[in-house]
């Protein structure tokens, strides 16, 4: 074992930090080495010690999907290599349905109404206030929405909007037709308007430098301390979605290494006494059992995926993720509110009977 790891390790088990230099090494270590597994092994339990052993459980509806003119290189809908060719929009009782097919079983943390990087705001304004009336008070209700100044996230949340999740992705403005000001500036408004934020580092191909990675994972970790108001943060892989630029397996990395991206976050966060909850996508039993403790089901369109509906394709259902949880060892589930409900085998049960 390295002695260099070793060390950090050690540190990190005193509820100390790492610095950035040691998040790039860390970060450029080769996933399958002992040096790796010990990193991940490390994240897990200081990630199950700061929530007791609990997960979250969150849901997605992808509510409308058209060739979008950002034009991101990795996503299914960018406008220059889609297969999208139609502009179609969840109708408003389509995407309450589906709220309550991820909140019947009661123990959803929270659950993101994703759209276009344009969209209707009336429509989507629309479909939070249905929503929010019928899904339980002890799940969030998200935002994940193209750039958005202060008044309509105010409009958002009287309707009954909790959070928003925005991100300034690594290549914005490069790999986009965003600019890195517009993202902070929408971060800025939704902050501004009260509600709860939430972040991740993506998207991590195999070309992604260390340096990058880590920057981003400062960067969040910076604006948790600054606004304090960060139910979780996390990493997600760039998908190989076909047609586009990254199409093709070695432009994907591996579940060993979100895995490790998601431990070296996890130490970045060691020295944080609000500590967030930690995500990862696409989901993966190697992330769950390394410092991973939020775990997205998904429905409707997806920006990784050229399914209509990705709950056909790459996305998970509730069941099943509440499923990786009971196998990866986790005792609780933790809702929006803050309560939790107990994984026990008779509650595993109880669901299967319920359907």
């Amino acid at each position: 074992m390295d002695p260099k790891v070793e060390g950090i390790i050690a540190k990190v088990q005193e509820d100390a930090a790492i610095d950035y230099e040691e998040a790039v090494f860390l970060i450029g270590l080769d996933e399958a080495s002992p040096e790796a597994t010990a990193v991940r092994g490390a994240a897990n339990g200081l990630s199950r010690a700061r929530h007791g052993n609990a997960g979250a459980i969150w849901g997605q509806i992808g509510i409308d999907v058209y060739p979008c003119e950002a034009d991101c290189q990795f996503c299914s809908f960018a406008k220059s290599t889609t297969c999208f060719t139609e502009h179609v929009t969840m109708p408003v009782d389509e995407v309450v349905r589906r709220a309550k097919e991820f909140t019947k079983g009661g123990d959803l943390f929270g659950l993101y109404l994703m759209t276009m990087n344009s969209y209707d705001e009336d429509h989507y304004l629309e479909c939070v206030r249905a929503v929010r009336a019928v899904i339980p008070d002890s799940t969030l209700l998200v935002s994940n929405i193209g750039d958005t100044d202060l008044p309509y996230f105010r409009k958002l949340k009287e309707a009954g909007l909790d959070g928003a999740y925005h991100v300034k992705r690594i290549g914005e403005g490069e790999l986009t037709n965003i600019s890195p000001e517009r993202r902070e500036a929408t971060i800025r408004a939704a902050f501004e308007a009260g509600l709860r934020m939430e972040d991740c580092c993506e998207p991590i191909g195999a070309d992604t430098p260390a340096e990058a990675i880590a920057t981003r994972m400062f960067e969040m970790k910076a604006r948790h301390r600054e606004m304090d108001c960060y139910d979780g943060c996390g990493v997600m892989k760039r998908t190989s979605v076909p047609c586009t630029r990254f199409e093709g397996l070695g432009n994907e990395i591996t579940n060993m290494r979100l895995g490790l991206l998601n431990g070296v976050l996890s130490f970045v966060f060691a020295d944080e006494k609000r500590y967030p909850w930690i995500g990862f996508h696409e989901a993966n039993m190697v992330s769950l059992m390394s410092g991973g403790c939020c775990v997205t089901a998904e429905t409707g369109f997806n920006p990784r995926d050229t399914s209509e509906d990705t709950s056909a394709g790459r996305g998970l259902d509730v069941p099943a993720v509440r499923e990786m949880f009971y196998q990866a060892g986790f005792r609780k589930l933790v809702l929006g509110d803050g309560s939790t409900v107990d994984l026990t085998p008779e509650y595993m049960a109880l669901k299967i009977a319920e359907g």
